[in-house]
Order: C-alpha cells, then structure tokens, then sequence
C-alpha cells in the first residue's frame, strides 16, 4: 500500500481569526517536512496582512523563496518598487530578500496558493517592512 495524506479542504485550519477571507493551512497538517502550502483568499479591497494588522505593511524572508499562484480572481502585488497585477493561473517566483505585499484591489474575491520550503519558525523568517504600501 502507498503511503499518502489526505486534508480535505473542510479539515483544513483557517489562521485569519476573525479577518474577511481566509489563510488555510495544508503542508503543516498534513505533516510536510519540507513543502509549506498555504491559500489566501482575500475579499474584495482588501491586504494580505495577520488579523488586524497594517495594511500598508510589507515583508521580506530572511532565508526561502516563494512561489504565489493566483487560484481564482486577480491580486495586485508589490515587489520591492515594482507593482504587478497577477490573473488565474499567473504566478510570480518572489527571492527571500525582495520586500513584497499582496492586496485585492478588483471587486471580486481573490485566492492564491503561497508555496515556499517549510521553516520551523516563521517568526524569525519574515521580516517586517513597515509603510512599504501607503
């Protein structure tokens, strides 16, 4: 028998609290030792920031790459100055030290996939930027 693991969707841990949309949880449930897999999805004017956080704040990583993959919808993305507007299917490949932000600025929901190495400890990993996106 192979080994596998399944996370239904529904199983899935929802991080954004109380803040519109969501930001689920797949690699670490699921027990991935080395992929991190996350899904955004952002109702319409808003940021990809924690629950109540600034959404004119931006971060950078201190050691991984990721990769965002628009899902469904359109995201607008600041990457250090430039600013890029991703559709379904686009992706864009960020390096750790490239500040970034995301945001939906179109009047319908949005969701993209955050793909990177997994780190134990993200705090120590994402690095603030604040006023990045006034």
């Amino acid at each position: 028998m192979s080994e596998y693991t399944v996370l239904r969707a529904a199983d899935a841990p929802d991080y954004t609290g109380d803040a519109p949309g969501s930001f689920t949880g797949y690699g670490r449930p699921m027990g991935a030792e080395q992929i991190a897999l996350n899904v955004r999805v952002l109702a319409p004017g808003t940021a990809h920031v924690p629950p109540g956080g600034d959404p004119t704040r931006g971060h950078s990583h201190a050691t991984i790459e990721e990769i965002y993959f628009v899902l469904e919808g359109e995201i607008t993305v600041k990457l250090g100055g430039d600013v890029v507007t991703l559709e379904r299917w686009d992706a864009v490949l960020i390096p750790p030290d490239t500040p970034r932000a995301v945001r939906n600025d179109s009047s319908e929901e949005a969701a993209f996939a955050l793909v990177s190495v997994r780190v134990q400890d993200h705090s120590t990993e994402s690095l603030p930027v604040e006023s990045f996106w006034p």
